[in-house]
């Protein structure tokens, strides 16, 4: 069920950044809008959530006292590893050509389902840690 919350919430921020990218730009002359497909990145914003939250679980089970399986904390260590120094590099590589702009939008949902991995990585972690 955490999965499935996760989920939610991660498409329900998405869903409300967009938003406000939308009403907070004015939009070029002729265009109806100011959105570009750099707006429909959202691994960063996942994969920082789900170093943030797995910090929070591991802080909040230490001062519970609570043991945690070290094979629970080596895949979730491993998911922010990657997520926080691999990730960023291959995306730079593989998505954005030379000038910095991203390749096309299969680019875009490849990146964001990456950092959606990362953070439901971190959702199960901190699941297993308070079950």
């Amino acid at each position: 069920m955490a999965w499935l919350i996760t989920l939610g919430l991660a498409a329900a921020v998405a869903v409300a950044q967009t938003w406000l990218k939308l009403v907070s730009r004015e939009p070029q002359p002729g265009k109806k809008h100011a959105l570009t497909i750099d707006d429909a990145v959202f691994w960063i914003d996942w994969t920082v959530t789900a170093v943030v939250a797995l910090c929070g679980a591991l802080i909040g089970a230490s001062l519970d006292h609570k043991p945690i399986a070290a094979s629970t904390v080596a895949v979730a260590l491993g998911a922010i590893f990657l997520g926080m120094t691999v990730m960023p590099f291959g995306v730079r590589m593989i998505c954005y050509n030379g000038s910095g702009v991203i390749r096309g939008w299969l680019y875009v949902v490849c990146a964001d389902a990456f950092g959606l991995i990362v953070l439901m990585s971190s959702v199960a972690a901190g699941v297993e840690i308070y079950a």
